[in-house]
C-alpha cells in the first residue's frame, strides 16, 4: 500500500488515497470514481473508459493495463483523474 494525493480538476477537489501499488490503473480509477461518487454526492461527467490518471510530477498518463508501481508512482506522489 502506498499513499497518493489525487486531484479531481473538473469537481475542483483534492483527496489522499491509500491504494494497492500492484492493482491495474484501470481498475484503479473505476475503484476511484465510485469512492468519490459516494463521498461528494455526484457524478464525474464523461465516460469511465475515457478517463485517464496521470502522474502529475512526472507530466505523463499512466498506462491502464499496467500497475502503479510497474510504472514507478511511489508513496506521497501526486497523481490527476481526468
Amino acid at each position: 500500500m502506498i499513499i497518493v494525493d489525487i486531484e479531481v480538476p473538473s469537481i475542483e477537489r483534492k483527496y489522499q488515497f491509500s491504494v494497492e501499488e500492484q492493482v491495474s490503473v484501470d481498475n484503479l480509477i473505476a475503484e476511484l470514481v465510485e469512492i468519490i461518487c459516494q463521498k461528494e454526492q455526484c457524478t464525474l461527467k464523461g465516460d469511465l473508459s475515457e478517463m485517464c490518471l496521470c502522474a502529475g510530477e512526472q507530466g505523463r498518463i499512466l498506462n491502464r493495463g499496467d500497475s502503479l508501481a510497474r510504472q514507478g508512482v511511489a508513496n506521497a506522489d501526486w497523481l490527476l483523474l481526468v
